[in-house]
């Protein structure tokens, strides 16, 4: 990929806590719901998830990428207007306002925020490419942005971009979700793989699933994506079984797989309820998927579904129409420009 010069506009130099857990389990249920929109003939892969059942992801059909929110019964086309190489819908907060990225007929990547009328860029102002992922209530935004230097990871803030680098990665850092305290969840690569991180504005807390494989050939070990008011982080990490999704509690890591996955789970975003949004594979391709929390759980706060058994109508409404775009990505926040 050709970069352009950097401007690092903040480093946020910190120390590395490396979590060493004792603790997993895998004995808590989740009651899963499907998430197929009417649309997609290649896949639909769900992202995000507010406090009130809204979910945004990402659908593919003949002409490309589509984001989409479903709001319990309905799905809405999101496809940002001056896309030409798809648009990809990935957090949502309690405004219903959403975070994600669209590539232009540069091939350039964009992030945007959509207010429910308005598409507004969000690109940080040296970066060959930028791409938003989580947004929070107050309209905090973490991201990722490309230069000459790899990959980088930020928080917006609504007037400035602050750099998140993991001081040990070689590899790049990706900032995916962002709480309403401001933690932000992510991963980072290094010699020994991908870890997942927690930033607490000042600390990054490393993040390895005790399950995860960390020999080559592995592509990754533990990736970390969304992150609740709880502190509560989903990801996924890979065995020898394949691609599994977890939640991590701040004490143990539990695994999420869908039961009718045969080619991975993979947990990408987390309500405050910990109702738990992503997507599987299977023969047929992707799926999205919610994973309601059950009484037993740490996460639980007494939630229940929103969702139908269905996936319900679609509408476009006033959302513009757009241009095709790439194929959903296997990882959600990686090669994101």
């Amino acid at each position: 990929m050709n970069s352009q010069r950097a401007l690092m506009l903040v480093l946020s130099l910190a120390s590395v806590c490396v979590l060493r857990p004792g603790s997993r389990t895998d004995a808590y249920a989740y009651s899963f719901t499907t998430l197929n929109d009417p649309s997609a003939t290649a896949g639909t892969a769900a992202y995000g998830i507010n406090d009130s059942g809204n979910v945004v992801g990402t659908y593919k059909d003949g002409a490309g990428n589509h984001g989409f929110i479903f709001n319990g019964s309905t799905y809405i086309t999101l496809d940002e207007p001056s896309a030409a190489g798809g648009t990809n819908a990935r957090g949502i907060n309690g405004a219903g306002n959403v975070a994600g990225f669209y590539t232009d007929g540069w091939r350039r990547g964009h992030g945007f925020i959509f207010n429910g009328s308005t598409y507004a860029d969000l690109d940080e102002p040296f970066a060959a490419g930028t791409a938003a992922f989580g947004i929070s209530n107050s309209g905090n935004v973490a991201g990722v942005y490309s230069d000459i230097g790899g990959f980088h990871g930020f928080i917006y803030n609504g007037s400035m971009f602050t750099t998140l680098d993991v001081p040990s990665a070689t590899g790049g850092t990706f900032a995916v979700g962002v709480n309403n305290s401001g933690k932000v969840a992510g991963s980072y690569n290094d010699a020994g793989g991908t870890h997942g991180f927690i930033y607490d504005g000042s600390t990054y807390t490393t993040l390895d699933d005790p399950n995860a494989i960390g020999d080559a050939p592995a592509i990754f070990t533990t990736a970390a994506y969304g992150i609740n008011d709880s502190g509560n982080v989903v990801g996924d990490y890979i065995d020898d079984a394949g691609y599994h999704g977890f939640i991590y509690n701040g004490s143990t890591y539990i695994t999420l797989d869908e039961p009718s996955a045969t080619g991975g789970t993979f947990a990408v975003g987390i309500d405050n309820f910990g109702n738990i949004v992503g997507y599987y594979v299977d023969g047929a391709g992707f799926h999205g998927f919610i994973a309601t929390a059950q009484p037993g759980d740490p996460t639980y706060k007494g939630a229940v579904s929103r969702l139908p058994a269905g996936p319900g109508p679609r509408t476009v409404g006033s959302f513009t129409g757009y241009n095709p775009g790439p194929a959903i990505n296997h990882h959600p926040p990686f090669s994101p420009l």
